[in-house]
């Protein structure tokens, strides 16, 4: 057995629940701390449908699964940053049905048509100090591809961290007006009063559409665009855009 001799100023990382830390004030010892995060009703729910799903999965005969093995083998799957990925059999199973319970429709225990959704439609973002819309400037058959809509509270952030800022807002199914008020739904996905002259009056807020194939459940990349709380413009000059 060999014995070990440290100094203080010698020791620096984690032991027996303290850290030990140098800086230019010294040698620095606290009790190691500890990382809590709390999820939403939305998040444990969006975990609670991730869960039912492998559950569901799991339940599948070995001649299902095989199924969904064998079309995993013949496609990829383009995510919601535009990369092409290969997913396994249960993770075709597991996406596809989660969209097709997001639109209302039942579970697929073998796999679908590859059939994929239109490209999300191109949009701007334009903003009252009463309301949030999203103006569409480009056809889109909201029937055959949905679209969701994720949006962001506003932040400081140029650029979006889509898994840490993205919420669910809304879904359209069908043709709708356009532009389309959001502020209801973006105020439910958030949290927050939409009173940007007030309580935000210089944040980027973030929108961003999935469109989503209705028969089949597949979903293509998102689309995001931004606009900060200070380009408020009155009701007058958004009508004027539009005429």
């Amino acid at each position: 057995m060999a014995r070990i001799v440290y100094t203080l100023g010698e020791l620096a990382g984690s032991i027996g629940g303290l850290t030990f830390q140098r800086n230019r004030s010294g040698t620095i010892v606290r009790t190691r701390p500890t990382v809590s995060k709390s999820s939403t009703s939305k998040q444990q729910a969006a975990h609670q449908t991730q869960q039912h799903l492998l559950y569901l999965y799991q339940g599948l005969s070995n001649e299902q699964k095989a199924e969904w093995d064998s079309y995993a083998m013949a496609w990829t799957k383009e995510n919601k940053y535009g990369q092409t990925k290969t997913l396994t059999g249960q993770n075709w199973f597991t996406s596809v049905n989660y969209f097709r319970e997001l639109l209302s429709s039942s579970i697929l225990n073998l796999p679908p048509a590859h059939l994929l959704p239109d490209s999300t439609p191109t949009f701007e973002i334009l903003i009252t100090a009463d309301q949030i819309k999203i103006f569409f400037t480009q056809a889109h058959d909201f029937t055959e591809s949905p679209i969701v809509i994720w949006v962001s509270p506003p932040i400081r952030q140029t650029s979006i961290s889509i898994n840490r800022f993205r919420k669910y807002c809304t879904l359209i199914t069908s043709d709708t007006p356009n532009p389309v008020d959001i502020t209801t739904v973006w105020e439910t996905a958030t949290g927050l009063t939409w009173a940007p002259v007030d309580n935000f009056p210089s944040g980027n807020i973030f929108v961003c559409l999935q469109a989503v194939r209705a028969t089949s459940g597949i979903s293509g990349p998102l689309s995001c665009a931004k606009i900060n709380t200070s380009e408020i413009t009155n009701e007058e000059e958004v009508i004027n855009y539009f005429i």
